[in-house]
C-alpha cells in the first residue's frame, strides 16, 4: 500500500481529496501553521471532518509551522487587517508564496519519512502563480535535486470545481469544513469572498448546503 501526503486545510477541497484518497492509501494529512487568523478554527474543523470518517489508514495530523508575521507584516489582512469582502475579487485573496511555503515544508517532513508524493487540492479556476501546472511540475524537479530524493508534487483536481467536487462527494460530511476568512466557533462570517465562493458552489452543484453561516453576514 503507498504512503502519501495531503497538504490539508480544514476547507472544502483539501478534505475532500484526503477523504478521496485515503480510501486507498495510508495517508498522512499535514497542516501548516503560520498564525493566520483563521487556523484554530480549521483545525478544529479537520478532526472534526477526520473522526466523521472513521477511516484507519489516516493518520494522525501532522502540524509543521512557520511565522507568517514575519514574511507577511502583522497588519496583513491573513494575520490582522480587514479581510476581502463577500463581493472582492479574488485577487485581494492572494497570499504571496502560499503554496511555496506549504509544499516546501511538507516535502522536507516528507523526505525524512520515506514519502515520495505530496497532493494538494487545488482547482481549477485557482488564478494564482503558485497553483499553475507550471509551477507544481518545476516545483516537483526543484525539490527533488534539492533533497536528493524522488518526491513529487501532484494536484489531481487542476481540471475540476468546486461545484464538480460538491455534486461528485456530498455523501461525505462537507459541513464540517470551513471555507471562510473569518470564522467563529465553527461559524462562516458569511461576509467574505471565501463564504460567497462557497455558497455559490452549493448553490450550482443544486446540494443543499449544510453549512452553518452567521445570519448577520451578506446574503
Amino acid at each position: 500500500m503507498n504512503e502519501i501526503a495531503v497538504l490539508t486545510s480544514g476547507g472544502l477541497d483539501s478534505a475532500i481529496l484526503l477523504a478521496d484518497l485515503a480510501a486507498t492509501n495510508k495517508t498522512y494529512p499535514i497542516y501548516v501553521r503560520s498564525g493566520l487568523r483563521w487556523e484554530n478554527e480549521e483545525m478544529r474543523s479537520l478532526k472534526n471532518f477526520i473522526d466523521s470518517l472513521e477511516n484507519p489508514l489516516i493518520s494522525e495530523i501532522v502540524t509543521l509551522s512557520i511565522d507568517g508575521s514575519v514574511l507577511y507584516g502583522l497588519d496583513h489582512w491573513s494575520l490582522k487587517g480587514r479581510v476581502p469582502t463577500y463581493d472582492a475579487p479574488d485577487k485581494e485573496v492572494y497570499i504571496p508564496g502560499r503554496n511555496l511555503i506549504l509544499i516546501g515544508l511538507a516535502a522536507i517532513w516528507c523526505s525524512t519519512h520515506n514519502i515520495s508524493s505530496i497532493f494538494l487540492g487545488s482547482l481549477k479556476d485557482n488564478p494564482f502563480p503558485d497553483a499553475s501546472d507550471e509551477f507544481i511540475g518545476n516545483y516537483s524537479k526543484v525539490l527533488k535535486d534539492g533533497l536528493n530524493i524522488n518526491i513529487s508534487v501532484k494536484a489531481p483536481y487542476k481540471g475540476k470545481s468546486k461545484v464538480d467536487l460538491i455534486k461528485k462527494f456530498d455523501h461525505l460530511p462537507l459541513h464540517k469544513t470551513i471555507t471562510c476568512m473569518q470564522p467563529v466557533g465553527m461559524i462562516h462570517c458569511n461576509a467574505c469572498n471565501k463564504c460567497k465562493e462557497r455558497r455559490d458552489a452549493f448553490a450550482k452543484a443544486g446540494i443543499q448546503d449544510k453549512t452553518k453561516y452567521n445570519h448577520e453576514g451578506s446574503l
